[in-house]
């Protein structure tokens, strides 16, 4: 990661002061030496003309501690509802799609949600910039009220499916509008402590979901799994409505613009090609070697369709918008580039993982779906801790590179140890190897949106942070669907090598990479034949993950 930037706060700046180089260790806010101890022993003084001088925004530290604690709570409500239904439908989608008939359709509960949320997330960005931070979040709110609803109602597998790409895309709002909107509320040298408290919450809500999910689905129906939803959503948009109080300035940009006026600097041609874009290469990734061969002609013309439209999406926003809904030159600064591109491998390593975890377990110890769930527990925990831990530093010293290279050291030790002691026989003490691994990516979601924030203008704070959701959401489906294929790949050659010699092998094969109930249930010899196939190629998941972790 490099030296980020600083933006000055003299009123009347141009845009080539507002952000200026400086050295990689120099502290997030500027100031003289008395602010820099000031900022170093995370103490505010309301009264002090030195954090008055420096800080970016006045508002929000006039704002007292109780009453802005008050109104972060009220916005890590939806955080948590949104994360709990992520798990909560990889927990229940068997028993939906089974209700139905249509268990080959089960996954596109969750890709359709998956792929909405990616291509409705940039949106946010800049909607937010032309109606206010406030009346999007209510709309992703009521979009996920409105999925939720219709998932819990619906009566054929068509309209669950869609109800749920409505609620994906109220649920990319969700989560990024919170984040910008700390940005709005409080300090820079502050927001990592805050922010650690969003990732704690979406990282509690995952936890809790499945669990939550399946004992609903296995009790009173998975349709109460949504409907209980939609009272703590409606209750969302009631307290923001009521709590959130925005600094001045927010309110006062678009006073003047009439409702015609807004939508005229929405750039539709261009939105409309950076979302098929978006779902094209989605559907690549989500699909391809999974529900689709590689070479199938679906995959490809998907792929095709990716670059066409990328294309004319550049060459709009480049030559013909006059408001792009993305900005391409955030694209050539350093540091966003490399934000970006640090959270997409840190999600698709962690993603993968999540992945194939639990599997190992049911393999080699034949371990039931929810302990096999429960050997995430470190990682996750992992998550929690470095959220904490940065939230801490980075208020104490304005500084976050060091957070960063300790993310890729320590997600590059977790997964160079599963390489080494995960072969078969794991201990209890060898399955706390993954706690660096969530400890390495929790760091990563922490500073890389601190970094990210300080290194670009005020009006660029939202867009360019709505594209680092973005890419995380896309690292996300990448490494699912890598790992996946990786996988599959990997235990069909494997099995083809340890099976030579048997007539039934191709059926073994067939049986064995379609469900992995098969090698829990076939004889002790069978299963110690197969057993080295499936460890490789496990493995060969981990070796690139080990690589990706060390960027």
């Amino acid at each position: 990661m490099p030296g980020h930037q600083h933006k000055t706060t003299k009123m009347g700046a141009s845009a080539t002061t507002i952000l200026a180089e400086v050295d990689e260790i120099t502290p997030l806010l500027p100031g003289n030496a008395a602010e820099d101890q000031t900022f170093r022993n995370g103490y505010r003084d309301p009264e002090s003309p030195e954090i008055e001088a420096c800080s970016t925004n006045n508002a929000a530290q006039d704002k007292p501690v109780k009453s802005l604690m008050g109104t972060i709570s009220v916005l890590l409500i939806g955080v948590f509802i949104s994360q709990a239904d992520t798990s909560l439908v990889m927990a229940t989608y068997g028993k939906i799609s089974s209700e139905f008939h249509e268990l080959e359709s089960g996954s596109w509960l969750l890709s359709s949600y998956m792929l909405a949320m990616c291509v409705s997330q940039p949106f946010f960005g800049k909607l937010s910039d032309i109606y206010g931070r406030k009346r999007c979040l209510q709309t992703a709110y009521i979009l996920f009220g409105i999925g939720t609803a219709g998932s819990g109602l619906g009566l054929t597998m068509s309209q669950v499916i869609i109800a749920r790409a409505i609620q994906g895309a109220g649920g990319a709002g969700m989560v990024c509008m919170v984040s910008i909107l700390l940005t709005d509320l409080v300090p820079i040298h502050e927001v990592a402590a805050y922010r650690s408290y969003v990732n704690i919450v979406q990282t509690v809500g995952r936890s809790c979901g499945g669990a939550f999910g399946g004992l609903l689905a296995s009790t009173i129906g998975w349709r109460w799994a949504f409907l209980i939803q939609c009272p703590p959503t409606l209750l969302s948009i009631i307290l923001v409505e009521w709590k959130l109080k925005l600094p001045q300035k927010n309110l006062e940009e678009t006073k003047s613009e009439t409702n015609w006026d807004k939508l005229r600097r929405i750039d539709f041609v261009g939105a409309f090609f950076m979302s098929l874009t978006i779902l094209a290469a989605l559907l690549v990734l989500d699909t391809g070697g999974q529900k689709y061969a590689w070479t199938h002609p679906v995959i490809l013309s998907s792929f095709c369709l990716t670059i066409v439209s990328g294309i004319s999406f550049a060459l709009i926003e480049r030559y013909w918008a006059r408001e792009p809904i993305f900005p391409l030159q955030l694209l050539t600064r350093y540091v966003v580039v490399t934000s970006y591109i640090s959270l997409l491998l840190q999600n698709f390593a962690q993603s993968a993982l999540f992945f194939v975890i639990p599997m190992y377990f049911q393999v080699t110890v034949n371990a039931s779906p929810g302990v096999a769930g429960a050997h995430l527990v470190p990682s996750i925990a992992g998550n929690t801790v470095a959220g904490l831990l940065t939230g801490v530093w980075v208020k104490r010293t304005g500084r976050y590179k060091v957070l960063v290279v300790l993310a890729g050291i320590s997600t590059a030790l977790a997964y160079t140890l599963l390489l080494t002691l995960w072969w078969g026989h794991t201990t209890p003490l060898e399955s706390f190897v993954i706690f660096p691994a969530g400890f390495g990516t929790g760091l990563v979601q922490s500073c890389v949106f601190i970094g990210l924030t300080a290194s670009v203008a005020d009006k660029e704070v939202a867009i360019a942070g709505s594209g680092l959701y973005l890419s995380g959401n896309i690292g996300a489906v990448a490494g699912i669907s890598g790992a996946s294929a990786i996988y599959q790949i990997g235990l069909k050659a494997g099995l083809e090598t340890a099976l030579i010699g048997r007539e039934d092998s191709v059926r073994i094969i067939s049986q064995a990479v379609s469900d992995i109930n098969y090698v829990q249930n076939v004889g002790s010899s069978l299963r110690q034949t197969m057993l080295p196939a499936y460890i490789s190629a496990f493995h060969y998941v981990f070796s690139p993950l080990s690589c990706a972790s060390h960027y």
